[in-house]
């Protein structure tokens, strides 16, 4: 009997080291710099536990004050940032139509993109800079030429284009 009890526990400390051995290389490597974190959205609140950055594959649809503004014009995979109060304040992505990166920065509302960039494989590339009041200027290679746009209050358009007259 006594041969027995020998065995079992000599079985039974080997199979115990040998299980510490494995938890503590899974440890090691869950914890390790080369890690890779597969996931498709990743939600980082502040310390009031009000989301603040949302990384997705696709990121969820624009919110104002935790009210939905109605769906992106296109699945939008990236990062957006969120106000304090929740309201989306702009955001990074690639839009799975059309193929464009875009880059947005919105007012304190969440409503209006007041900086915008935007780049298309076919189309060139566009920047968007706009006032709550509406005026703004638009710089794009959209139709295949550099041209400049500005819009005041009342919604009248300049326009300063290649072999055209300089805006007033």
């Amino acid at each position: 009997m006594s041969r027995a009890l020998t065995v079992t526990t000599l079985v039974i400390s080997s199979l115990a080291l040998a299980v510490s051995g494995w938890t503590a290389l899974q440890l090691h490597q869950s914890q390790s710099d080369e890690r890779v974190i597969t996931a498709r959205g990743l939600v980082i609140r502040d310390a009031t536990g009000q989301a603040r950055v949302i990384l997705g594959a696709p990121v969820p649809d624009p919110l104002t004050q935790d009210a939905g503004q109605g769906p992106r014009a296109s699945p939008l995979s990236g990062m957006v940032l969120l106000g304090a109060d929740g309201a989306e304040r702009g955001g990074f992505g690639t839009a799975d139509l059309g193929d464009e990166a875009i880059l947005t920065l919105d007012d304190a509302t969440g409503t209006t993109e007041v900086f915008k960039v935007t780049a298309n494989p076919d189309r060139g590339a566009t920047l968007v800079i706009k006032h709550q009041n509406s005026t703004g200027a638009m710089l794009t290679s959209w139709q295949g030429k550099p041209e400049l746009i500005f819009v005041n209050d009342n919604g009248q358009s300049h326009y300063v284009s290649p072999n055209a007259a300089a805006a007033p």
